[in-house]
C-alpha cells in the first residue's frame, strides 16, 4: 500500500479553501515552433443550409488591444474532456471508475456485437445511448432529479463519476446541468492563416469513354452528381491550409475547486472527485499530443511534460506549495489512497444485470414519434419508457372509450 495519505490535500477541499488548481504546459509542432499546424475545423451551423456563405471554419479571434494579435483553438474545452473520460477504460485506470457497456445488438445466441462505453458516450451521463438504456437510463433520470431537486449527486458519482469531473447537461431530459470540475483547452496566440488547394482528378473519363451516360453529366462544382461521386474531376480552391503559430501554443488548464466542493459535501467523495480530475489532468501518452491530422505536438522543453501546477486563492494569493508540482506517480498513488477500503467505494456493474442495461429499441422507436411539445412537457417529469407506457395507457382508455360509444 503506498505510504500517500487520502488526507494529503484536504486543505484544497475546505469550503474556506483556493479557488483553483491551475495547470499549464507550453507546447510546440513537432516540427519546430512556427511550423504549420491544423486547429480544429468547426462546422458550420445547422441553422444554416447548404447554401449558405456562413461554412465551418477556424475559431480565431482578433485581441482588441492589438489588431496583428489573436487567439486560436488548437483543441477546445469539449474536445478536451472527450480525450481525457476514455483514459479512465485503460486496463491500469478502469478500477477508479464504474466500467459501465451499453449493448446495441446481439447476435442468435445472445452475444453482444455492438456497445458503446459509457465514457465514450459524447453527452456523459446525459447521451441518448445510456437514456434508452433499459436498467441504466431510468436510474440516471433519478441520479439527475435527486440533483436538480434535492441537490443530491451521490447517485449521479456512484454510477458516472466522470459525468461531474468534466461536466454534464441534461438537456433533453430533467433539465440538470451540472458544472465542469476540470476545465482545459489548447490555445495558440498570434497565429498566421493559410489556404490549401486541390485538385481531384477521376481514375478514368468515364463520360468519354461512353461508362457513364453524358446526360447525367450536367451541373457545376460540387452540383455536378458525378463529381459528387468521384466520377469526374473536383477542385477545391482556398480551403483551410492550417496556421502558423508566432507566439506561445499552450495547454491552459484549471480545476474549479468550487464546483468540486458545491457538488458534494462529502469529504471522501471529494477526495474522489479531485483525485480523478488531478489524475486526466496529469496523464499523458502518445495519443495526448496527436490532436489529428495535421497537428502532432511535443513539449516546448522537459519540463513542460509533467506542466506547472498551481494553487490560486480567492485573495490572489499562490499557495502552491499545498500541491507542490506532483507525478503522474504520485497522483495514482493518492488516487489509490482515497478509493481504498475504507475511503470511497467505487462500485462496478454487478455481473449479474447482463442484459439488463441493453439499448431499449422499442422505447427509443416510441417515444420519437410522441409529438415534440408534449415530449418536452414529459421528459421534465419521467423517463422516456414511463413516458412511452402512459401514451399506451391513454390510447387504450380511449379505445376503450370510443368502443363504449360505440355500443351505446
Amino acid at each position: 500500500m503506498s505510504a500517500v495519505k487520502p488526507d494529503i490535500y484536504d486543505a484544497l477541499l475546505k469550503d474556506d479553501g483556493p479557488a483553483a488548481i491551475l495547470f499549464t504546459r507550453k507546447l510546440v509542432p513537432v516540427e519546430g515552433k512556427e511550423a504549420w499546424i491544423f486547429p480544429s475545423t468547426f462546422a458550420q451551423s445547422e441553422s444554416e443550409d447548404d447554401d449558405s456563405e456562413s461554412k465551418g471554419d477556424y475559431q480565431i479571434n482578433d485581441l482588441p488591444d492589438d489588431p496583428r494579435r489573436n487567439v486560436c483553438d488548437i483543441d477546445s474545452i469539449g474536445s478536451q474532456g472527450n480525450r481525457f473520460e476514455p483514459i479512465f477504460k485503460k486496463p491500469d485506470y478502469a478500477k477508479y471508475v464504474p466500467q459501465y457497456i451499453v449493448p446495441l445488438k446481439r447476435d442468435k445466441e445472445g452475444k453482444v456485437t455492438d456497445s458503446v462505453n459509457l465514457l465514450d458516450a459524447g453527452h456523459r451521463a446525459a447521451d441518448a445511448v445510456v437514456r434508452f438504456s433499459k436498467q441504466l437510463g431510468p436510474r440516471l433520470f433519478n441520479a439527475f432529479k435527486a440533483y436538480r431537486d434535492k441537490r443530491d449527486a451521490s447517485q449521479l458519482i456512484e454510477i458516472a463519476p466522470t459525468s461531474s469531473v468534466f461536466g454534464v447537461w441534461d438537456s433533453r431530459g430533467t433539465g440538470t446541468k451540472i458544472q465542469r470540475i476540470v476545465r482545459s483547452a489548447v490555445r495558440a496566440y498570434n497565429v498566421v492563416r493559410a489556404k490549401r488547394s486541390a485538385t481531384y482528378q477521376a481514375a478514368y473519363d468515364y463520360v468519354g469513354g461512353d461508362v457513364i451516360k453524358p446526360e447525367l453529366d450536367k451541373g457545376a462544382g460540387k452540383a455536378n452528381l458525378l463529381s459528387q461521386e468521384g466520377f469526374k474531376y473536383s477542385l477545391a480552391t482556398g480551403t483551410h491550409g492550417g496556421v502558423s503559430v508566432r507566439g506561445n501554443i499552450q495547454q491552459e488548464a484549471m480545476i474549479n475547486l468550487v464546483a468540486l466542493r458545491t457538488v458534494t459535501s462529502d469529504q471522501k467523495t471529494r477526495r474522489y472527485l479531485l483525485a480523478l480530475s488531478l489524475l486526466a489532468l496529469s496523464f499523458r501518452d502518445q495519443t495526448t499530443f496527436n490532436l489529428r491530422e495535421g497537428c502532432l505536438l511535443r513539449c516546448e522543453s522537459k519540463e513542460d511534460l509533467d506542466g506547472k501546477w498551481s494553487v490560486m486563492g480567492f485573495d490572489g494569493e499562490d499557495t502552491s506549495s499545498v500541491l507542490a508540482n506532483p507525478t503522474h506517480t504520485q497522483l495514482k498513488d493518492y488516487s489509490d489512497a482515497v478509493t481504498a477500503k475504507g475511503e470511497f467505494q467505487v462500485k462496478q456493474p454487478n455481473a449479474d444485470d447482463a442484459g439488463k442495461e441493453d439499448f431499449d429499441k422499442e422505447t427509443a422507436e416510441a417515444y420519437v414519434q410522441i409529438e415534440k411539445k408534449e415530449r418536452k412537457k414529459l421528459s421534465k417529469r419521467m423517463h422516456p419508457s414511463a413516458a412511452v407506457t402512459l401514451k399506451k395507457k391513454g390510447k387504450a382508455k380511449d379505445s376503450e372509450k370510443a368502443e363504449g360509444e360505440a355500443q351505446s
